[in-house]
């Protein structure tokens, strides 16, 4: 092979590393915003989060907050889309909201809350691609009865058809 042409291939495989916004890892915290006063509540800032992905169960009381920490810095300027999902027969997008990447922590932040039982999916999207996802239920602090299960379900639909031929 000649020079250029290693060259040209070094110069390829390095700009198809470092093209597009890198991967990274979420971290959790939760508040219980109901015991916050109103400028307790917009004044809060959480900086305590464990970094994990499996196992996350949170309780509908909860205000979930995440930090989706990059492994480089994307660039301020960088539009990011994270969209919340649903399981309802499929998961269905319940929430999107466009956010950058913070410029001291090189990271996106937010919370969730006053979500209801059910499983969720949080996508991390940039130009309509996802970059990361990760799943989490919102369980009841009292558990799972039959009833609850059966309430649930019947109370979800908004078919009537479905909700009463339960």
């Amino acid at each position: 092979m000649t020079f250029f042409v290693r060259l040209f291939l070094l110069f390829t495989i390095l700009v198809s590393i470092n093209c597009g916004p890198p991967k990274g890892e979420f971290g959790w915290a939760t508040s219980k915003a109901q015991d916050l006063n109103i400028l307790e509540r917009h004044i809060q800032i959480i900086t305590d989060y464990k970094m994990m992905r499996e196992g996350l169960i949170f309780s509908p009381n909860d205000t979930i907050h995440y930090v989706y920490s990059f492994s480089r810095n994307p660039g301020v300027e960088t539009d990011f889309y994270i969209s919340l999902n649903r399981y309802e027969l499929d998961y269905v997008e319940i929430d999107i909201k466009k956010k950058n990447v913070e410029l001291e922590s090189g990271s996106i932040r937010d919370s969730f809350s006053q979500l209801r039982t059910g499983e969720y999916l949080i996508k991390i999207v940039h130009e309509g691609e996802v970059l990361d996802e990760v799943k989490f239920q919102v369980l009841p602090e009292e558990g799972y009865t039959e009833e609850t299960i059966e309430q649930e379900l019947a109370g979800d639909q908004e078919d009537e058809l479905i909700k009463y031929s339960r």
